[in-house]
């Protein structure tokens, strides 16, 4: 009695392909993390940027508002927004190419700390002197 085994009708996969699959579908799945990882960082940094100009346009408002005669301030908190201060600085304005005119800029910077690191955002307003 001769008996003959044959590979031809059995399916399946050998133990190398599973682990080759595997480590494609690691390597896949990392830089899909990493891709979500990173989105989501830049989506807490942007949300901050945009706190910190919301905080600089409404206290440019706020100087308007006061007919532009508040003094400069100096790292003061944002109760509203935990964690961002603000300073504002009043300058007399030197255009480039006229020098100095009859205006004033005030520039109101935003401040915050993101990951450990300190960031700010900066606005400036140039306005005519009362006379």
């Amino acid at each position: 009695m001769n008996t003959t085994y044959s590979n031809e009708g059995r399916g399946g996969f050998a133990l190398v392909e599973i682990l080759i699959a595997i480590a494609i579908l690691s390597i896949a799945m990392l830089a899909i993390i990493s891709g979500v990882s990173s989105g989501i960082a830049a989506i807490s940094g942007n949300r901050n940027m945009t706190r910190a100009m919301l905080i600089a346009k409404s206290r440019l408002s706020l100087y308007y508002v006061y007919r532009m005669r508040e003094p400069d301030a100096q790292e003061e908190a944002v109760k509203e927004y935990p964690g961002f201060s603000y300073s504002r600085k009043t300058t007399k304005f030197e255009h480039e190419l006229f020098g100095p005119v009859n205006a004033r800029r005030v520039e109101i910077t935003v401040h915050w700390t993101e990951r450990g690191r300190k960031r700010n955002y900066t606005l400036s307003y140039v306005y005519p002197e009362r006379m």
